[in-house]
Parts: C-alpha cells; structure tokens; sequence
C-alpha cells in the first residue's frame, strides 16, 4: 500500500471542505492508498495563489520520501491562477521530486504520457479561464450595488444591512448600545470593561478588538460609509449613507482616548493562555526560591473538605513547572497584609488630564469638518447640499482664525481613594493595583522568624512620595504613610 496526502481547499471561509474530505478518502480507500497528511486550506483563493505555500511543503514532503501522492478532488483546488507558468512550475516541481498528483474527477491530469499533457494543460487552462469568470461575474455584481450605492465590506458590532441582494442598507442595530459604548471610552473606561456591558447577536460580550473597531468606525458620526472594491488592480470608492448615531465631538473624545492608550506599555505581550486565576494575589508575587510565579492553590480534599490556601510556585512563563526550593506557604496571612495595606489607605487617586489649553478644541473642529466633507460626497438633495456648503464655509472660517494655546496636562484629583478603589474593585482591579504598587517601588515574599509576609523595596526611601502609582488608563497615585 502506498503513502499519499490530501490536498483539500475552500476559497471563503463560509464553505465547506466536508464533501471534498469524504471524496478523497474514499476514493484513496479504493486506490489502495494510506493518507498520512492533510492538507485544509480554508479561506484560500487560489486565483491570487495564497495556496502555493501549501504546495511547496508537499513539494518538500515528497523529497523526503514523507509520501508519494498528492490527491485532489478536481484540480481546480490546487492552483487556479491565470499564469498558466506557475501552475506548470508547480506540477514539474512536483514530479521532479518523484511524486504523482491524482485528481478524482480527473483520472489523466498530471499524466506524463502525451494524452495527460493534453488534459493538464486543457485542464490549467479552464482553471484559469473559471477564475476569471468568477472575478468578472462578482464585478458585474459590484457594479449594481455601486449604481445603487448600497453598501459593500464589513460592518463593526451592531450594525447590520437589510434590503434585496444589491441594494443593501446599512444600519445601527442598538444605538443605545453604540452610544453607551461611546461615552464609556470617552470616559476612560477600559474597552475591556466596556465590551463586558454588552453583547454580540451571538449572546456573547464584546472582545476589546470589537469595542476599538466600533469606535473607530467613522459612520458613527458622518453618517457616510466610505465603500470600496479592487478590480484588474483598480480601486474604486463609493459613498453610502446611514444614519449617524453619535455626535462628532463625542466619537472625537472617544477616540482620543484610544490614541492615548497606543503605547508600548499596552503592547500585547502574548503568551499561552491560563485559567482564570483562584485569588487576586495569584500569579503576582515571585517565588523567593526561582523567581518564577506564586500561585493560590486551594480547593478540597478527596474527602470534600476545604483545603488550607497555600501560596507555591508555578514556575515561569516558558516552563510552568514548580521549582522545588520553595515549599510553599500559607496564602491567607499574605492576602490579610495586602488587603490591609488597600484598604486602610486613603491616597488620592489621581487622573492625567487636560488643566489648560485650547488644542483639543482645534481637533473637535476638524473632526466636525471631515463629518460636513463625508456627507458632501454622498448628499444629492439641492437644498441639503447648500446647507452643507454653509456650515463647511462656517467651519473653515472658524478654523482659520483659530488661536491655538497647547494644551497642558498633569495629574488632578478624582476625589475616589486608593480604599475606595479597592473596596469597589473586583479581582481584575485589585491584581491590577498590586502589580502596580509591585512595578514602581519593588514588592517580595519575605520570610521572618518563620511568618511569611510582605516587604515594600522602597519603603525606607526619601524620595518615594514622589514616585508614582501607575494603574493604567490614566489613573494614578503617590505614596503616602500607608504602605
């Protein structure tokens, strides 16, 4: 029995390759082949050859000796591109290695007889020619919608389009939810925290990339979709209107906000994903014997009786694997210090924001001027038109004569405590102000005359009132006696 691999393609991701899977198996079954790789392309146009990559590992396996056989339903799943040279490159490259493509639905393509020559390139070229139908009948579809100024692309969370195949309309879904999410940014609310208040039409809640994009989204407040498609190497825009469900100066403040929080601080870290952690304090402290991580372990014994919290280590990062030098220790005394240190604490939270300045004022008016440009290009109203005409006139001339003064910022009270921050906060708040407190003056687990505790690196410091408490979006604090 030979060794082969199957080569299994769909072109967007709404397709699917079950049928090609059950054809393939069988008809290896039948030719007495044993399949010991898999290839699935989902979501892989072969007309722009995104699927080479693909094929040049098979070219690779083959060189090996890893198997013989590359086996596919129909050809046109393997390459599909109208230089009909790079699909012959492929297939000599293919043969040169000594393997063999078996197409089911076509017993003689790849054959090297003359007979299989005839019916590869026939075959190439259909591919070729198939591609490009596809790309011209899509465009002729692109070109209805285009004279409809439907809308055409993606659409962020909560909004939805309605209306026949190429009159599509865009529109908001929930605009109480857009408008809450809005103001919760513009507010300085995490587009965690936001995203967790409201759910997809999945019943799921907003993942932070979702609640960014929305935001981001400039219909929100010009009321105009930008759409656009690339045919032959041509792009080609359109306006299509909706209906604004924010004001200008509150998507400007929004995404103020977003382009405050791009820095290297806020950088995704990666790293595998864990469990979500038993206690606060979990994973925050380093282990005194390797350094790697401590971790709250608890839960019951077999015999369903609750287990004494222990701090022990959970290794690093890279290799999750307790280190042995530290045995552990209660985790209840350690939780007890560090809650005492919050909660009787009442330091000033501190924001970063704007005391002086009129820059900000500026910026509003620009955003409120590409909002008066986005809806020139897509109004055809007479009357409309002039109104709009006036109001960009009224703007430009409020823009030019403009006197900027550059805005200052520096940190002002938000009259809420660092107790109060702490009582209110859940788990996510309160790791959060530990690691804070644990980056900018140095946190340890500290061992003395046998009772594990905690010891503050800068506590004996001069200057320590003057370092600060980062706790993210911008918020903050200083020390005081508390700690």
């Amino acid at each position: 029995m030979s060794l082969g691999a199957a080569f299994v393609r769909v072109s967007t991701g709404s397709q699917d390759e079950t049928s090609q899977v059950k054809i393939i198996e069988a008809d290896a079954q039948e030719r007495g082949v044993t399949i010991v790789k898999w290839f699935k392309l989902h979501g892989y146009s072969a007309s722009h050859g995104t699927q080479e990559p693909a094929l040049r590992e098979a070219v690779a396996d083959i060189e090996r000796g890893d198997y013989s056989a590359l086996i596919v339903t129909e050809s046109s799943r393997l390459d599909r591109r109208e230089d009909l040279d790079a699909q012959a490159e492929i297939l000599l490259a293919i043969r040169s290695a000594g393997g063999d493509i078996i197409s089911v639905s076509e017993p003689q393509f790849g054959r090297t007889d003359f007979a299989g020559r005839i019916v590869t390139l026939v075959a190439q070229h259909a591919n070729a020619e198939k591609s490009r139908t596809v790309k011209d009948e899509t465009y002729r579809g692109i070109m209805m919608v285009m004279g409809n100024n439907a809308h055409h692309g993606p659409l962020p969370a909560f909004w939805e389009t309605k209306g026949e195949r190429y009159a599509r309309q865009a529109y908001c879904a929930d605009p109480a939810a857009v408008l809450d999410i809005y103001e919760r940014v513009a507010g300085g609310e995490s587009l965690s925290s936001a995203g967790r208040r409201h759910t997809n039409r999945n019943g799921k809640t907003l993942y932070p990339k979702s609640v960014k994009n929305l935001v981001r989204f400039a219909a929100n407040h010009t009321g105009v979709v930008e759409c656009s498609y690339t045919h032959d190497r041509q792009t080609e825009t359109w306006a299509h209107k909706v209906e604004p469900v924010v004001e200008s100066s509150l998507w400007w403040r929004a995404n103020k906000v977003l382009d405050a929080n791009m820095t290297d601080a806020r950088a995704n870290k990666g790293g595998r994903p864990i469990a979500w952690p038993s206690n606060w304090v979990s994973g925050v402290l380093d282990c005194p014997g390797c350094g790697g991580k401590l971790f709250v372990n608890a839960g019951k014994t077999p015999q369903g009786n609750p287990r004494t919290p222990k701090l022990r280590c959970g290794g690093n990062t890279r290799e999750r694997l307790a280190c042995g030098r530290f045995t552990g220790c209660d985790a209840q005394p350690v939780i007890d210090l560090l809650a005492g240190m919050f909660t009787s604490d009442t330091t000033g939270i501190l924001a970063f924001q704007r005391v002086a300045g009129n820059a900000h004022e500026l910026d509003a008016l620009n955003a409120q001027l590409r909002k008066i440009q986005a809806r020139l290009s897509a109004t055809e109203d007479d009357d409309e038109l002039d109104a709009l005409v006036a109001q960009r006139k009224a703007v430009k001339a409020r823009i030019e004569e403009f006197v900027t003064v550059p805005d200052d910022y520096d940190y002002a009270p938000t009259g809420q405590t660092v107790a109060q921050m702490w009582n209110e906060g859940d788990d996510t708040v309160r790791r959060g102000m530990v690691r804070a407190v644990k980056k900018s003056w140095g946190m340890i687990l500290t061992s003395r005359e046998g009772q594990w505790g905690v010891d503050i690196l800068t506590a004996g410091s001069k200057d320590i009132e003057d370092r600060i408490v980062d706790l993210g979006n911008g918020l903050c604090f200083r020390r005081q006696a508390a700690a």
